[in-house]
C-alpha cells in the first residue's frame, strides 16, 4: 500500500492513495453502491467527478454468489475505478445477524477482485451495556489478526487493501483502546466505524471527539476512513481531525425522501419558497423547483441524487483547496457560524486537535496572515502552540526591569517598528538593554516578547476592529501569566503603557504578583503620546538599580 501525502492543513491531508485499479486523490468520498436497486447509473457518478465507490460485498455474495466471482466486480458493477467492499457489518449492525462468517466474506472480497476490502467487525451498537462493547471489540481484534494471517495465504502479492475498523462508539475508554490495539496490527487503511446514528442527530460534536480519540492513537503515516459520513456540515471538520475517506448513501437515501443537500444545510424540496434551488449544478440549472415537484418519483427521485452528489463533489473540491491554501481553519468558521450543532463540533475540533500538535504541521514557513475573528479562533494550533512554546520552551532573558508596550499602537512586524528600533537603540547607547526585557502586549495573543516577535504568527496575524473585549480579557490572561513568571525569574521593576480603560485591570494584575521594588503603569490614548512618552521610560530605567 503506497499512501503519498502531498499537502497538510490542520490535522487535514491532501494524499494520493494507490490501489490496484488506480489513484484515488485524498480526502474522497464513496459514494455507496446498492447491487440489488441502484437508484443513480454508476455512470452518472463517474461524470460527477467520483473516481472511487463502495458495494456491500455480503449482498452480492447473497444475491449473486459466483457470478461475480467469476466476472470480476469491476465488470459486474461496469466500473474501471477503485472499488471498495463492505463486508455485510452494517446488517449486522441493523438486524443482529448475517449469515456469513468472516472468513467467508474475507475470501470472497479477495475472490471477487476488491481493491479495499473491510473485514466482518461487529458494530457497536448505541446503549449496549460496557462489558459487552468491550468483550465485541475483543472478538473484532480477534477477527482482525485472523484477517491478517489468512490474508497473506489467499492474497500473497497483496492485491487488495485491507480495512481495520475501530469500534467502541462514545465509550471513550473502550474506543481508545480499541483504537491502540487495533493500530498495532498492519492494516492499510483504519477506520472509525458506529457513527451512523451520531450523524443521523446531527451530534456532529460526538462524532469529532469519536475521530480526536481514535486518530491520536493510531499510525499516523496511514489512512483514516470515517464510516457513513456524507454531508457538508461534517466532511470539513472531520477532515480537519485527519479523516482521509468517507463513504456515505446520504445522495441516494436523502432523495428518497425528497430531500436536497446544500452545502450550509438540509431542506426537503416541497419546504423551497423559491423558483430554483440555490446551487449551480446541472440540475438545479436545467429544472426549477416546480418542475422537479411536477416529475414521476422515480424520476424526481435520480435528478435529487444526482444534485446531493454534485453538492458532495463541491464540498470535497472546497475543502483541497483550503488545504492548499492554509485556510481549513476560516472555513470551519465560516461553516459554524449559523448552525450550533456546527458550533460544537468546531468546540470539539479545538479539543482534540490540542492532542494532535505533533502531527499538525508547523506554519513557521506561511506568508499568509491568521486571522483570529472569535475565541474559537484561539484554538487554532498556530495560537495553541505559541503559547505552549512561551510558557514551556521560552526562557526570558534575565534582567529587572520589563518594558510592556500595547501593540495597538505599533506596526507589524513588531522588530521593524520605528518606535521599538528607537527604544532599543536609545537602551544599547546607555548601557541600559542589559537589564531591560521589552515585551509588547498583543490584544488578541497577549505578551510577545521582542526576541520571538517575528515567528510566525506573532506579527503574521489579523483581528477585528475594534477588538471584542473577550478577546481582550484572554490576552489580559496572558499576561499575568507571563509577568508572573518574569517576577518569578528574579525581574523586580515593571514599566506598563497601556491604552483605554484598562488600567484597573493591569493594576490588579500587578496586585496579584510577587514582591516587586516598583511597578509603573502608563496610559497612552495615541500613537504619538505612547512616542512621547519613551524618553521618560528610558529616564526611569537609567535609576533602577538591579
Amino acid at each position: 500500500m503506497t499512501f503519498e501525502i502531498l499537502d497538510k492543513d490542520l490535522a487535514g491531508r491532501i494524499g494520493r492513495l494507490i490501489t490496484k485499479a488506480g489513484v484515488i486523490e485524498t480526502p474522497a468520498l464513496f459514494p455507496v453502491i446498492n447491487p440489488i436497486k441502484q437508484v443513480l447509473p454508476l455512470g452518472e457518478i463517474k461524470n460527477v467527478g467520483f473516481n472511487q465507490v463502495i458495494t456491500n460485498a455480503y449482498l452480492l455474495k447473497r444475491h449473486y454468489g459466483d457470478l461475480v466471482k467469476d466476472i470480476g466486480i469491476h465488470r459486474f458493477l461496469n466500473w474501471d475505478g477503485p472499488i471498495m467492499t463492505d463486508s455485510g457489518a452494517y446488517q449486522l449492525l441493523m438486524y443482529g445477524k448475517v449469515d456469513v462468517s468472516p472468513s467467508e466474506i474475507l475470501r470472497y472480497e479477495v475472490d471477487i477482485g476488491t481493491d479495499i476490502g473491510v473485514i466482518l467487525d461487529i458494530p457497536t451498537q448505541w446503549g449496549r451495556p460496557k462489558d459487552v462493547v468491550f468483550l465485541e471489540i475483543e472478538e473484532t481484534l480477534r477477527r482482525a489478526r485472523s484477517a491478517l494471517t489468512k490474508l497473506k495465504l489467499w492474497d500473497p502479492e497483496h492485491r487488495m487493501l485491507i480495512v481495520g475498523p475501530v469500534q467502541g462508539g462514545d465509550k471513550f475508554d473502550i474506543l481508545s483502546y480499541s483504537a491502540s490495539k487495533m493500530g498495532e496490527l498492519n492494516f492499510d487503511i483504519y477506520a472509525v466505524g458506529s457513527p451512523t446514528t451520531l450523524l443521523e442527530e446531527y451530534d456532529f460534536s460526538t462524532v469529532i471527539r469519536m475521530v480526536a480519540t481514535v486518530k491520536a492513537r493510531l499510525p499516523p503515516g496511514k489512512p483514516i476512513h470515517l464510516f457513513g459520513a456524507g454531508h457538508p456540515l461534517i466532511l470539513p471538520f472531520a477532515v480537519a481531525m485527519g479523516v482521509d475517506l468517507f463513504d456515505s448513501a446520504s445522495y441516494a437515501l436523502y432523495a428518497r425522501d425528497d430531500r436536497i443537500i446544500l452545502r450550509d444545510r438540509t431542506v426537503r424540496l416541497s419546504e423551497l419558497r423559491v423558483d430554483r434551488i440555490p446551487c449551480n449544478c446541472p440540475v438545479c440549472r436545467r429544472y426549477s423547483v416546480k418542475e422537479l415537484m411536477s416529475m414521476s418519483k422515480p424520476e424526481r427521485e435520480r435528478l435529487i441524487a444526482l444534485h446531493n452528489l454534485h453538492v458532495l463533489w463541491e464540498e470535497l473540491q472546497e475543502i483541497r483547496a483550503r488545504i492548499r491554501e492554509g485556510t481549513l481553519w476560516e472555513y470551519l468558521e465560516e461553516k459554524a457560524g449559523g448552525d450550533a450543532r456546527v458550533k460544537s463540533a468546531l468546540l470539539a475540533l479545538r479539543k482534540g486537535l490540542k492532542a494532535l500538535l505533533n502531527v499538525i504541521p508547523d506554519e513557521s514557513g506561511r506568508v499568509r496572515a491568521m486571522h483570529i475573528t472569535s475565541m474559537e479562533s484561539l484554538g487554532r494550533p498556530e495560537v495553541v502552540r505559541h503559547v505552549e512554546r512561551l510558557f514551556n520552551n521560552y526562557e526570558p532573558p534575565r534582567g529587572c526591569v520589563a518594558i510592556v508596550l500595547p501593540g495597538e499602537y505599533l506596526d507589524r512586524p513588531y522588530a521593524r517598528d520605528f518606535l521599538i528600533s528607537w527604544l532599543l537603540n536609545e537602551l544599547s547607547a546607555r548601557n541600559l538593554l542589559s537589564k531591560v526585557h521589552v515585551v509588547i502586549n498583543n490584544p488578541v495573543l497577549g505578551p510577545i516578547p521582542y526576541e520571538i516577535s517575528e515567528i510566525y504568527p506573532l506579527s503574521q496575524h489579523e483581528y477585528p476592529q475594534p477588538i471584542p473585549r473577550y478577546l481582550r480579557s484572554y490576552s489580559l490572561y496572558l499576561l499575568r501569566r507571563y509577568l508572573d513568571v518574569l517576577v518569578r525569574r528574579g525581574f523586580t521593576d515593571l514599566i506598563i503603557i497601556t491604552i483605554g480603560d484598562y488600567e484597573s485591570r493591569i493594576k490588579s494584575i500587578i496586585d496579584r504578583l510577587g514582591p516587586l521594588k516598583s511597578s509603573v503603569i502608563l496610559r497612552a490614548s495615541s500613537k504619538d503620546e505612547l512616542y512621547s512618552l519613551m524618553t521618560w521610560v528610558i529616564n526611569v530605567v537609567e535609576n533602577i538599580k538591579c
